[in-house]
């Protein structure tokens, strides 16, 4: 139960995010939230103070500008459960000097209604050093088996459904490189929006690429051939997979996947 209390607070930090991001807020059913809530992230407070004040220099138009802030509105720039936890934030970013109060402290409780903050120039100078993973917007990473075997299901599935949903899909051997493959892989996934990882074959790369895109953040489509279902590792198995048997199956299937859970993009 205690997941499910805390859905409503996640969704409409993931909903408000994609807002503010100007990305597309794909039309929630009862069949895809079950796929949402798995993607959702879950971040630790100082990853909600980080991604807070970057929400914050976002709606400066310049340094200096004051930005007013309604908490029972806006606790999900924070990824905050309640209007507290975001007050909580400010506070601590004030106390650090990355944010300043602009609204007029004596007449104004902390807390009220309303609060106005700018970003310090020190809050400037943190984002600069400290710059969250630059995301490419349009891509998509795909961890799959590189067995000829799996060929068609890339290039006559899992590209095409991830093009058509508007992402340029991705995979680490696409192209030629001089990198460390592994260096290569981990550089590529923070460049991601998204990852697509199909489980078919079992391979230990999979789960490792998944993993760490977990691990930063990243909603993670699961994928399996039907026939594989039952090799799947069980730390997985909590997660729901795209089970399919043909390429056009997964095609479809997963480009609905990506629609609900990602948002449809302009096509590339």
């Amino acid at each position: 139960m205690a997941e499910k209390r805390n859905l409503g607070p996640k969704l409409s930090a993931w909903i408000r995010n994609r807002f503010e991001l100007g990305m597309d807020i794909p039309e929630i059913s009862t069949n895809s939230l079950t796929e949402i809530e798995q993607s959702l992230p879950d971040y630790n407070p100082s990853d909600k103070q980080q991604f807070f004040l970057q929400s914050i220099a976002r709606k400066s138009k310049y340094p200096g500008d004051s930005v007013s802030l309604l908490p029972e509105f806006d606790y999900p720039l924070a990824w905050a459960s309640a209007s507290e936890e975001l007050l909580f934030y400010i506070r601590y970013l004030i106390e650090r000097g990355l944010l300043a109060r602009t609204d007029d402290e004596e007449t104004q409780a902390f807390g009220d209604m309303s609060v106005s903050v700018e970003v310090a120039a020190d809050g400037w100078e943190y984002l600069d050093q400290h710059e969250q993973r630059a995301v490419e917007l349009s891509q998509a990473f795909v961890a799959m088996s590189f067995s000829e075997s799996m060929k068609m299901v890339w290039e006559k599935a899992i590209k095409p459904a991830i093009n058509e949903a508007g992402y340029k899909a991705y995979r680490v051997d696409a192209e030629l490189h001089i990198d460390r493959i592994d260096a290569k892989i981990i550089a590529e996934i923070k460049k991601s929006l998204f990852v697509v990882a199909d489980v078919t074959e079992q391979k230990r790369g999979v789960y490792f690429e998944a993993g760490y895109a977990i691990g930063i953040g990243l909603p993670v489509i699961w994928c399996v051939r039907k026939d594989d279902l039952t090799n799947v590792h069980f730390d997985t198995r909590q997660y729901n997979h795209v089970v399919w048997e043909s390429t056009q199956e997964l095609k479809e299937t997963l480009y609905d996947v990506i629609c609900a859970v990602i948002g449809r993009k302009h096509k590339i």
